[in-house]
Parts: C-alpha cells; structure tokens; sequence
C-alpha cells in the first residue's frame, strides 16, 4: 500500500499530537509507515481499572486510533478519518511493564476503509496479545 502524497508522515505526526485524549491516556506513536501504525503505552494509574490491569476503554481507544492512523498515513492532503465501527474482543487482562498496539490497513476503499489492531501486554520482553480490533473507518 503506498501513501497519497509524500507529507503523509508530517499529517500524521501533526494530527495525532493534536489529539488529546493521547495526552489524556499516555499514548505515544511506537513507529508507522503506509498503512500501519503503532502505538505504546506505559501503564499507570491515569489508565489502570480497580484490579490493576489497563481498563478496557484505554485498550478500546489505542486500537481505534491506532487503525485510524494507519488508514490516515495512506490518504490524501485533503482527506481526513472518522472511525465509523469497531469490534473488540479482549482476549486476557490487559498488563505489563508496555503495552503496545500494532495496526494495519486490511482494506483501503474510495470512501471506507478496513483495518485491525493486536494490543499486547509486554513484560520482561515477553509478549501477550491481550485484545484485537477490527475497526472500519469512513474517508471524510
């Protein structure tokens, strides 16, 4: 898959550092390139639920945006994304010293777009896929 135009990186870096629930949860941009995009969580307490484990919605919301991101790095200048639906299954307890959401494009459309996201839980640099998303996404 190949991006629209050459600034996508620059787009994207610049629309998700206006995002403000990334600053809200601690999510910050692991690495992407076109139609992928990851993100990493450290955990603390801004994100944790009452067992210690990353609460679901934090889990729910790097997955969304993550694939969000990957479908936004191969679209046009003029184009922009909105997440119209999304499936997860939270497979385990979402805990680690990391969490990390990988995404990718399944489908790029003239108006809708197909993606999917792993969040795993790393500790000791051993990984745990902990949920998975199948997320589609409008081009608005």
């Amino acid at each position: 898959m190949k991006a629209k135009f050459s600034g996508y990186r620059e787009k994207v870096i610049t629309s998700f550092n206006n995002q403000g629930i990334v600053h809200t949860l601690g999510i910050y941009i692991d690495d992407f390139g076109e139609g992928w995009f990851n993100t990493r969580l450290v955990p603390d307490s801004r994100v944790t639920q009452h067992h210690g484990f990353v609460h679901a919605g934090a889990i729910s919301t790097m997955a969304d945006l993550s694939s969000g991101f990957a479908a936004y790095s191969l679209m046009s200048e003029e184009e922009e994304v909105l997440s119209i639906e999304f499936k997860i299954s939270l497979i385990r307890p979402a805990a680690g010293d990391l969490i990390l959401c990988r995404a990718r494009v399944l489908k790029p459309g003239k108006r809708i777009y197909f993606g999917e996201s792993e969040v795993y839980g790393i500790e000791k640099n051993k990984e745990k896929l902990v949920a998975k998303a199948m997320v589609t996404l409008a081009v608005i």
